[in-house]
């Protein structure tokens, strides 16, 4: 697989290098301090510590979403039919259903996305980047609870575990979803 960008990637690219603000540096790094400081400060143990992980991880996302979008192969957004049963089995329905009850899908995607192939291509570079940065952040939730698991703090590694699960784990579920049923569309 080619790391060579397509011209709608590159726009999705230059479109979020462009829309973060100029010390969104600066509060990533001021989160990581944060999450750093109080583990060493009260230990992982506290709910709160959760929360912490998941603002972090909420505020990196779009940062990591094009690096880690461009090196993963596109094969691994291929998703197989017999996924769906998995999706179902996990609720992923639901949790859609309560996004869209909730507002947060008419918060997210004010805008309208076109039938024509061209709109279909950028709904799956979305859904691509969505998928990464969710991804990806959940990694870290699964990286810092092994360590919090490991250090004896059993009762941390689920508090930072859990919230990563709804706030990281589904979306990508909901993105991979979306995708299964976008798939035959780009292939016809």
């Amino acid at each position: 697989m080619s790391t060579e960008l397509t011209p709608s990637e590159r726009a999705a690219y230059e479109w979020i290098a462009q829309s973060l603000p100029k010390g969104y540096w600066a509060v990533v790094l001021c989160m990581a301090g944060l999450v750093t400081f109080c583990w060493f400060a009260r230990g992982p143990d506290h709910p709160v510590f959760g929360l912490t992980v998941v603002g972090w991880t909420l505020v990196l996302g779009p940062v990591v979403a094009g690096p880690v979008m461009r090196r993963v192969p596109h094969s691994w957004f291929r998703v197989p039919a017999g996924e769906r049963e998995l999706h179902r089995v996990l609720g992923v329905g639901i949790f859609r259903w309560l996004l869209e009850r909730s507002g947060w899908e008419r918060h997210v995607h004010k805008r309208e996305v076109r039938a024509a192939r061209a709109g279909l291509l950028s709904l799956e570079v979305a859904l691509r980047s969505n998928a990464s940065a969710h991804g990806t952040c959940f990694v870290i939730h699964l990286l810092l609870a092994a360590v919090a698991l490991v250090t004896g703090h059993q009762s941390g590694a689920l508090w930072i575990l859990l919230p990563g699960v709804v706030v990281h784990l589904y979306p990508v579920l909901l993105q991979r979803s979306i995708m299964l049923r976008l798939q035959p569309l780009l292939e016809s």
